[in-house]
């Protein structure tokens, strides 16, 4: 956040230069920029340079020629780093100065280079904080450019075509050779191409749905918008065909919801249920997040003959058709199945045990022909658990506890049932810890646990999930004992912990560990590297968007710290409760 507030102050004084020029710059901007071959060379070098850890967005250039990075000579050359730049500006600022040049004096070199900062991270540190934000300047700065020059670059990436990423102009007189775009310019080109949303553009977006690479085809899935054809109905229906990748089936299965609830005017509902039915035959073969959003579809448009498919899902909810599905279907099972359960008995009206699969075989033999399916459908409630956490019902197959235990949590809850029953009342941690254990008590066999603090520092109590068995609880108990309330709140590095973010990388899942996250706290982030309340929801948001994992809130506390973990709870399907 500090980091955008320099940028944006930065922005704010550049742009003022450039107004100053008046006329002379309008007319100055559409003439060749002597300083552009450098000033793409030292964007190119900075962006390479930050992939590659040699260099950190909010450090500061270092005094002596000997300890800059590669992008600063041709910065220097340009004009856009002087010596009094040393120890004064970070290398984020010394970005953005090159940045308003591109935008200044767009050609096609300085097209390729903000390409490549848009790209940032999608091949390496996906969800840095300083990468997202970057990918999204890099971004910005594309849109608000309208050189034909920029956008055909844009559009020759976005196919996979050769890029000439380089000039005889550049600090060294070297020529760099046309290349083709890796996966992540071609899913910035893809994401621009898609942000601008025009006719010459859809074709090329489309056709990236039946890329080779995983990640290109993921990047045109979300990049496809409306106004929908009934060519696009055609191409998704046919990139469904084959997709067993997970996270692209969920994306597509998506897009599939989105073109239904705006379909094309000269598309008719029987072409929307055929590419609904198309997407509805990837049950169980990509996963169980995807198996999620496909039922998500159903109740979007509940038809009878989807019955047959979800009764056959019933039995993807405990096995799946290939090992490398098997485990991360069996975890996520209770989730799988209680939704799976609520569309059928909302559908068909039956009520039959959500661990009977033969007994709804049975059931829809028998009433097939007399069962209507209602339009929309009514609302349902999920089965019971006994397993709660603050009243909270903990449904997932791998479920972790993220517990805050920082100083304030060895404060007496103030509870005033509690204080009437006891001597003194317990501290807040002690009822967190009493209600874990008895959720864990609860759980089915089948369960995992993982148990996750977080003060100054975050910790794993349990490196492996662990089944509630009676060893396991008697170990958990004493996990649970060693625990002290001390030192600061860092919400953020907790989040990392639990939910694996350091690990995820565009286009994948991770290790798919925790399907549902209980997360205890009783204040607002106060140490650690990440402390506002919005990168930490953003961070959150791009981590999970496919991963589906439900992140339930508890807030313990009298102060400030209540709207963000309701805000984290209501993005991420799960339920704010504060005790």
């Amino acid at each position: 956040m500090r980091l955008r507030r320099r940028f944006l102050a930065l922005s704010c004084a550049v742009a003022a230069a450039c107004s100053a020029a008046g006329v002379r710059a309008q007319a100055d901007a559409a003439a060749p920029n002597a300083q552009s071959p450098l000033v793409a060379r030292a964007i190119r070098e900075w962006t390479t340079a930050f992939e590659q850890g040699r260099l950190g967005a909010r450090a500061v250039l270092q005094a002596g020629d000997d300890r800059q990075p590669a992008y600063v000579a041709p910065a220097r050359a340009a004009g856009y780093v002087t010596a009094g730049d040393a120890t004064r500006i970070t290398h984020g600022e010394a970005l953005q100065k090159l940045m308003f040049h591109a935008e200044r004096w767009p050609d096609a070199e300085l097209g390729a280079a903000l390409l490549g900062v848009a790209a940032i991270g999608l091949e390496g540190v996906f969800l840095d904080r300083d990468a997202i934000e970057l990918r999204e300047r890099g971004h910005a700065a594309l849109l608000r450019g309208e050189d034909a020059r920029v956008w055909s670059v844009v559009l020759r990436a976005a196919a996979g075509e050769r890029l000439a990423l380089g000039s005889q102009s550049g600090v060294d007189g070297r020529a760099d050779a046309a290349v083709v775009p890796g996966p992540a310019r071609r899913v910035a080109a893809l994401r621009l191409l898609g942000a601008r949303n025009r006719p010459a553009y859809r074709s090329t977006v489309e056709g990236a749905l039946l890329d080779p690479d995983p990640r290109v085809r993921l990047g045109a899935a979300e990049a496809v918008a409306g106004p929908w054809r009934a060519e696009t109905l055609r191409i998704v229906q046919a990139a469904l065909a084959g997709e067993r990748h997970p996270v692209v089936s969920q994306a597509l299965v998506r897009l599939v919801l989105a073109i239904r609830r705006a379909p094309p005017a000269e598309v008719g509902p029987e072409a929307l249920d055929e590419l609904a039915m198309a997407a509805l035959e990837r049950f169980g073969r990509c996963g169980w997040r995807t198996d999620m959003d496909l039922l998500d579809l159903v109740a979007s448009c509940p038809r009878k003959a989807q019955v047959p498919l979800l009764l056959r899902g019933l039995d993807a909810t405990t096995r799946a058709p290939d090992r490398l599905l098997g485990a991360a279907n069996e975890r996520a099972s209770p989730l799988l199945r209680e939704r799976l359960c609520e569309l059928l008995r909302a559908m068909t009206g039956a009520i039959v045990a959500g661990d009977d699969p033969q007994g709804w075989r049975d059931f829809w033999a028998r009433e097939q022909d007399r069962v209507m399916v209602p339009d929309p459908l009514p609302l349902q409630r999920g089965e019971a658990t006994k397993a709660q956490f603050f009243g909270v019902p903990v449904a997932g197959g791998a479920v972790a506890f993220l517990l805050d235990t920082s100083g304030s949590m060895g404060d007496d809850l103030d509870d005033a049932a509690e204080a009437g029953r006891r001597r003194a009342p317990p501290t807040r941690l002690a009822k967190a810890k009493q209600q874990l254990l008895l959720a864990a008590q609860a759980l089915p066999a089948g369960t995992t646990v993982r148990v996750f603090t977080f003060a100054d520092q975050a910790k794993a109590w349990t490196p492996e999930p662990v089944t509630p068995t009676a060893a396991n609880l008697r170990e958990l108990t004493g996990v649970l004992s060693r625990m002290r309330a001390h030192g600061g709140t860092d919400l953020h590095q907790g989040l990392v912990a639990a939910l694996g973010l350091r690990d995820q990388r565009f286009g994948e899942l991770g290790d798919a560990a925790v399907d549902e996250l209980f997360v205890l706290s009783d204040g607002v982030p106060t140490t650690g590297d990440m402390q506002e309340g919005a990168d930490i929801l953003r961070e959150v948001r791009e981590a999970n968007r496919y991963a589906k994992v439900r992140i339930h809130c508890v807030f313990t506390g009298q102060g400030r710290g209540a709207e963000l973990l309701r805000a984290l709870a209501e993005e991420n399907g799960g339920v704010f409760v504060r005790r």
